[in-house]
Formats: C-alpha cells, structure tokens, sequence
C-alpha cells in the first residue's frame, strides 16, 4: 500500500506574534514538571483555552532539543503517524513510497533517534484525542513507559487521551493542567486587553468580562474583536450592550463551525435540552431530555471534552460551562420555544422533590408559573439561601417583580434574607421600606420577627456604612426588646458581632459570633453560617491562635455538602485559609487560595464579597512587595466600594493604602486621605476603624508629629492589651520601633523589636517583614548580632534558631533563609567543614597551611558568628543553618 508524503505544516507550532499574552505562571508549571522528572505534561481542557498557543510559547523558551507534531484523525493509521514523527525527530524523509512492513523499521529509526537524543529532548504532541486506534496509540505508550530517561512528552488533548496513564500516575510521573487552570485569572484578563489595544477603564469591566467567560479566553477574544469593530465615532463612548451582542453572535458561530456541527444528532440534542438547567445528574439528565441511557451519553461528553465540568461531591453532578450553555439554551428557545417551557416545568418538579428550593424557583420563574413560584417561597422562605446558589434568587426577584404577589410578605422578608448575602445597598433600603409598609397594613402574622428582619436590614446598613457604633446600638436595643430565639435573630447578633470586630472589641464579638455560628447550624444554615465562621477566623488569627483557625477552615472544606460546590458561601474557607496561610508566611499557598475566592466572588453579584477579596488580596500583594499589584488592587476596591455605597470597605482599604503611600512618599494621596479621615473623625469621634487609627499613626509619624502618633499608640497598645488583639500588638510595637529611631534612642528601638520578634515567635505570626516591617530590616539584623543585644540590655535569650529562620525568612545574607547576619568567609566555612570531619585545631593549622593562631582566629570568628562557645555547639548550629552538606 502507497503512502502519501509528510505534510509540514503538522510538524511546526503556530508562530508566535507581539499580540500573544505571556503566561509566565503556565510556563513555570511546564517547566517545574520536566525538572521533576515527569514522564508526561498533559494540558486537557475544551477548544479554545489556547493550549496550542502555551505549547508553541514554551517551545520557543526552551534551551533544549524538541520536536513538534500535531497529530491528525490520518495517524490512526500507525504507518502515517510513525512517518510523521520520524520526520519531526529530523530524521530524512523515505524517497520511496512506503508500505505496511516499513513500520516496523521506522519505529526502529525513531526509538534510535531518541536514544542518542541529549540528556534532556521534549516531545511535544498538539491535538492528542485524535490519536484514538488501539495500534497507533501502543507506539504512544511504549514512549510513555520505556522510553530513554531524558525524554518528556508534553501535549496538548481535548479531554482524556485514550492512552495507558496509570502507570504514571501511581509513580508521580504525570502532570495535568486542566480548564481551571487554564482560564484567566483577572491580571491576565487586563493583559490581553491590552495587548489588544482594548483600554477598557474601569476595572470593573474587566473581572463582568472574567466572570462572564469564566476565563475562556476564545470567549474574551471574541468580545474584545468587537470591541474594537465599534465604528471609530463610537470610540470614545462604545456601547458596551452591542459589543456583547456582537460578541455572542461570533460566539455561536464559532461553536457552530468548530463542535455543534460535528456532533451525531442524539448528542447535539441531549446537549440542547440539558442546557435549560445550571447542573444535572444522570436520572435528571434522563427526564430532560427522553435517554434512558443518560449515562452513555454524558460519558461521550466528557470523552469529546465538550465543556462539561463533574463537580466535585458525594452526589454526581455535571455542568456547561457558562458561555456554551447559552448558545445551546438560544438554540432551543428559537427553534421550540413550547418545548423549552415544558422542560423548564419537568425540571423544576424534578428538583422540588429533591429539596432544592433554589433551583426549582428558579425553573418555575423561568417556565413563567409565578404561582408556583410564590407557593414554594412561602414554604420554604429561609430553606433558599440554603444551597447558596444566589444568582437564582436574585433572579427569581428580577422576574417577579411587577407580578401578581409581588408584594407578597414571604417574598419580602426572602429579599431581606438575599440582601444579607448580596449586601445591596439600595435593595436594603427599599426592602425595609416594603416590610414598613407590609407591617402597617397588619400583612405579617409574627410582627416582632418583621422587627428583627427589619433592625438587621438596618445594623447591616450601619456596618456596610462604616456607622459602627450605630449598628452595635441598634442591634443592642432591638435585641434585647425581641429576644425570640430564630434566624433573623442570629443574623442580627453576627451585624452586631462585625460592627465590635472593626471597632476593636474582639472580646464582645467573640461572645456574638460564636452564638450566632451555634444557633445558625441548630437551625440548619450551615452554608450561611460560613460567614460568621470567618469572622470567627478572623479573631483568632488577631489573638495568634492560628492553628485554630486553621483547623475551623479546614474543617468547613471537608463538610462542604456537594450542593454546594460553585455556591457562595464556598468562597468564605477560601478566604479564611489565605487569611492564615498570608498570617503563616505562606505566602504562595496564600495567593492560591485568595485567587479560589476571587474566582468564586466573580460569579455572584460583585456588591456580595469581591471587594473584600480584592482587599485582602491587596494586602498580599504589599506582604510580597509587589507594590504596583497593591496599589492597583486598593484602588479597584475603593472605587467598587464607592460605587456600591460599602463605605466601611472604602475607609478599611484606604488605611492600609494609605500606609503605602507613607512608604513611597505618595504626598498627594496622604492628603487626600486625611481630607476623608478629618471628615469621618468629626461625624464618628473616636469610634473609628483601629486600622484606621493605626494608619494615623503612621501618617502623622510621616508629617513630623511623633507626639500625635505615640499618643495613638499608647491608646491603641492598651485596647490591644485589654482585648488580646496580639496581631495589632505586633504592628504597635514596630511603630514603637520606628519612632524610636527617628529619635535617635537605637537601644529602646531594640527592645520594641524585640518584644515583636518574641510575640511574632511565641504566637506563630509570620510577618514581621511585611508592610512597613521591611523597613525596619537592618535594625532587625542588629537585634539578631550578640554584641547589640548586649548593649541595649536585651538579656532575654533569643527564640531557637528554626524558629528565627521561619520568623525572619529572607533576612540572612545572599538571600538565604537563616538568620545569618554576618556571613562566613570561604575560610571560615573550611575550617567549619574540617571540624565536622572531627580535625583537631593542629590537623585543621596543617591542612590549611596556617599558624595554629590563625586557626584560633578563624575558630574564634566562627563562635561569634554562630553565637556558640563551643565546638558542639557549633556544629549543632551549622546543621541547623544548613551550613553543611
């Protein structure tokens, strides 16, 4: 059998042009897996996350040998894939038309290709799903499993390969990106906008469009086309609505040309009627759409990686991804409409047997039966934030405003119970305002929980405010006047819980919160009660109990129900471990999990939690001095804070941006801020924020008043003493630090940093070089050296040196992480070496060819440096340093 020439155009990745994103932290992936020893690197994910793209960009980064292919459904035939990969190892093209029996010595040629390959030779395989014949794939797992040590194969597959991977799974030889990791994050969202010539302004528009393509970036390319096809008179005011039109329009073309129109007929139409719901199962899948054999066909979607998500969780649950779930859904709607309605109707009964409320309402709404909607809230009014899928009553709101029932008392106090999670301002007060009115007309048959509905409507007013004192008064009062053990109940003591929180008393909103969290689970809100247990979190990590909140994180991850994956309150562990895990110093695992919450936070309305994610990511970003990162981030925050009327976000992020700007010598945004905190000072006296406070201090240390600033601090050490708030502690006694310096008193400037460094070790707190810590480096690296500590008095041994070295990472010389402050000479390591070998002082004189004086000189230095008097001592201390192989 004849065989057709190599085709070229397989055998050379894309090229690459100044449009394309860099993807830094994808490549890093590539990398640390080939240096680990992978066998195989596989990026699977759906068409459209540009897999290709990051193979040809790594590719091009390499210092190695590599060869390209990009397979095709022809290499099923094992004699076309065999000569293709014989041509992209190099190897010289057959002059003569091959038959079958040729397989056999150009596998032969290749597996001699790759033998005497370099020590390091990556094989990149584009487009592996094609590959799916039992014959052409064992060529495929004979290099997986007995291929040459140095080889690497990295490839690119839409879903599993139908390839033998087991094997290196079990011995850790296998690494897989999939679509999660794949997506853009919001950085790089704005990077490709730029890289576009799209500025699109408000940062804003960035994290809709994120949240809107869940970071497929096709989907954002799509939109940024037709941003940049507005009509240049359009220019400078686009219409954002036509830009999304037009968008979804290239959208649907391109699922049409790409997937849609490759599908057998059965697939396509399970696709569609499976597209009306959010999630599916396989016997709700059934329903949906007539299959007995749902389960078969679900397979054949995940084996074509036709963007279906398995969410994680005991009950098996499937998802489309967002933006393909659309067009199939405007497919249905415009083809048959009547059917659409019927299998909205048969999901919501479906999911109504199933107790989940929050999606039958949601279909019901969808379906247009408003009376069933009005049926279910009245039943189930608290039982719909349960599952924590908050679109769907948000939405659920949207439809049945206007309708018969609208003003229906069940459905008011479901808005208030939304409210409390979405923190909508103007929703808040409007809702109050219906729930007055209901309450005049003698509607609610129980008037004093309207009345807690009602006081913690406005307690969360006052807190998203920044009216701290307001909403602890308020909750107090009404509290008091209506002590009926129930939900509203709970919720109000948490409003007033986080209104003592920011004003300092940690004590109080311990008391608060852990009833609130207690009586939240009694009754069943689990998902709700996240929220409490965060700032439950929050308080032990300000006493330095961080292995309890730690544990309380942890423990809120494994008994997160399978419902409630993507849910909302999913978001709140998140945050909580980046918390501890920025307060820990693990500052990478910190950024992991606050890029978690963010993603989460951007698939709800952005009011309900994004900007306290972008907040604290802000402060990790300054723990890690990307200054630029944090300054970009608390400026995003301040603005979406403004714009959504949470005036205690505002004030909280503009201290710690404030702080910044004392550090960069940023005058005209220090005056800007004090502009905002003289004006917050004459409408709240001293109940302010203790950030707040605390970033006074700093800015008026930096304007010359160092009176002002210790007559804070003297305030705040004492709040902090009485409340065991040892994180703000910390920070107290850097600033002492720091004005004590500037005063020229170099010995109490010890002291203070002394007393950090013992708190810091004797409560776990990590982060003594951060923020404005960073500056105060070279007085640490004295505190550290014996003589200084002997002349400022310090008699108080220091922590164990692991302990200093987790403390004070980064301190030591040449960027090492011990506290090493005066490094050893080559000469002084030698001699160390020579004593670890157990060389006596003569030996050592001998073997260095110096006096026994000089050795003694060199032993001498060594005790100093290392702070030992001894020999033992010595090397024990070495070994800790890592100062010995």
């Amino acid at each position: 059998m004849a065989f057709p020439l190599v085709n070229p155009s397989q055998l050379r990745p894309a090229p690459l042009t100044d449009k394309i994103l860099a993807r830094p932290r994808l490549l890093q992936r590539l990398e640390e897996s080939a240096s680990r020893g992978c066998r195989l690197t596989l990026l699977s994910a759906p068409l459209g996350y540009g897999k290709s793209t990051l193979l040809a960009q790594y590719a091009a980064s390499l210092q190695t040998p590599w060869a390209w292919y990009r397979l095709d459904t022809a290499d099923n035939q094992p004699l076309h894939l065999l000569l293709h990969l014989h041509a992209a190892l190099g190897q010289a093209t057959p002059e003569r038309n091959l038959m079958a029996a040729d397989e056999a010595r150009l596998w032969s040629a290749i597996l001699q290709r790759l033998e005497h390959a370099a020590d390091h030779f990556t094989l990149i395989l584009d487009d592996l799903h094609l590959l799916r014949a039992g014959r052409a794939r064992q060529y495929i797992e004979q290099l997986l499993r007995f291929g040459p040590p140095g080889l690497h194969l990295l490839a690119a597959c839409e879903g599993q390969p139908e390839l033998a991977l087991s094997h290196l799974r079990r011995e850790e030889r296998l690494t897989i990106l999939d679509a999660r990791e794949l997506a853009l994050d919001s950085e790089e969202t704005r990077q490709l906008a730029n890289s576009r010539g799209a500025k699109l302004g408000a940062d804003a528009l960035y994290y809709e469009l994120r949240a809107n393509s869940e970071g497929w970036i096709s989907g954002l390319l799509f939109w940024l086309t037709a941003y940049r096809e507005q009509p240049p008179a359009s220019q400078s005011r686009r219409d954002l609505r036509h830009v999304t039109r037009q968008a979804y329009a290239y959208v649907t073309r391109f699922f049409e040309e790409e997937l849609l129109a490759q599908l057998p007929v059965e697939l396509l139409a399970f696709l569609e009627r499976t597209s009306v719901v959010q999630t599916f199962d396989p016997t709700l899948a059934g329903i949906l759409s007539g299959q007995p054999d749902a389960e078969r066909l679900i397979r054949q979607l995940q084996r074509r990686d036709l963007f279906i998500e398995q969410r994680p969780g005991e009950r098996v649950e499937y998802r489309y991804h967002a933006v393909l779930r659309d067009v199939l859904y405007q497919r249905l709607q415009q083809r048959d409409s009547q059917l659409l309605q019927q299998l909205h109707q048969q999901a919501a009964a479906w999911l109504l047997e199933q107790h989940r409320y929050s999606e039958a309402i949601h279909q019901y709404g969808r379906a247009r039966d408003f009376n069933a909607v009005l049926a279910i809230a009245e039943r189930h009014t608290f039982d719909l934030l349960r599952d924590g899928q908050i679109n769907a009553l948000v939405d659920l709101l949207s439809e049945v405003s206007g309708q018969s029932g609208s003003d229906h008392f069940t459905l008011a106090i479901t808005e208030a119970s939304i409210i409390m999670v979405t923190n909508d301002v103007s929703r808040a007060q409007a809702c109050i305002q219906r729930l007055q009115q209901l309450q005049r007309e003698g509607v609610p048959r129980h008037p004093e929980r309207v009345q807690q509905t009602i006081a913690y409507l406005r307690t969360l007013l006052a807190f998203l405010g920044g009216n701290l004192r307001h909403g602890q008064v308020l909750a107090s009062r009404v509290l008091l006047r209506y002590p009926q053990r129930n939900a509203a109940g709970s919720v109000l003591q948490f409003n007033r819980a986080r209104c003592l929180f920011h004003l300092g008393q940690l004590g109080a909103a311990r008391t608060d919160v852990e009833t609130a969290v207690q009586e939240l689970e009694s009754f069943g809100f689990s998902g709700f009660a996240n929220i409490p247990h965060l700032l439950l979190g929050q308080i032990e990590l300000a006493q330095g109990d961080s292995p309890a909140a730690l544990q309380r994180f942890l423990a809120l991850e494994r008994k997160s129900p399978a419902a409630a994956s993507r849910n909302f309150y999913e978001l709140f562990y998140h945050l909580g471990l980046g918390l501890v895990f920025v307060q820990q110093n693990h500052l990478e695992k910190a950024r992991q999990c606050l890029a978690k919450a963010e993603t989460l936070a951007l698939g709800f309305p952005h009011s309900a939690a994004l900007g306290w994610v972008l907040h604290y990511q802000a402060c990790l970003f300054d723990a890690m001095g990307d200054s630029r990162k944090a300054r970009t981030r608390w400026d995003e925050v301040r603005r979406m804070a403004r714009q959504f009327r949470q005036f205690g976000l505002y004030r909280l992020a503009g201290a710690w941006r404030v702080r910044q700007a004392v550090r960069e010598r940023d005058e005209d945004f220090i005056l800007q801020w004090l502009e905002e905190w003289h004006w917050c000072q004459r409408h709240y006296g001293e109940d302010l924020l203790s950030g707040e406070w605390l970033a006074y201090a700093w800015v008026q240390r930096h304007l010359g008043q160092p009176a002002v600033a210790g007559q804070i601090l003297d305030n705040l050490r004492e709040q902090a003493e009485e409340e065991n708030n040892r994180r703000l502690l910390l920070d107290l006694w850097l600033l002492d630090a720091a004005l004590r310096r500037d005063r020229g008193e170099q010995p109490a400037a010890l002291a203070c940093l002394d007393e950090a460094l013992q708190l810091a070790v004797g409560y776990g707190f990590g982060q003594l070089l951060h923020h404005e810590g960073r500056e105060l480096t070279e007085l640490f690296r004295q505190l550290l050296l014996p003589q200084a500590r002997r002349q400022a008095g310090l008699d108080r041994p220091l922590p164990p040196r692991e302990l200093l070295a987790t403390t004070l990472a980064g301190l030591g010389s040449e960027g090492s992480a011990h506290p090493l402050l005066e490094p050893l000479t080559r000469r002084e390591l030698d001699v160390l070496r020579r004593m670890a070998r157990g060389q006596n002082n003569q030996q050592l004189a001998d073997g260095l060819f110096v006096s026994l004086s000089t050795v003694k000189t060199h032993i001498n230095n060594l005790f100093r440096k290392l702070d030992v008097t001894d020999r033992d001592a010595a090397l024990r201390a070495a070994r800790e340093l890592q100062l010995l192989d």
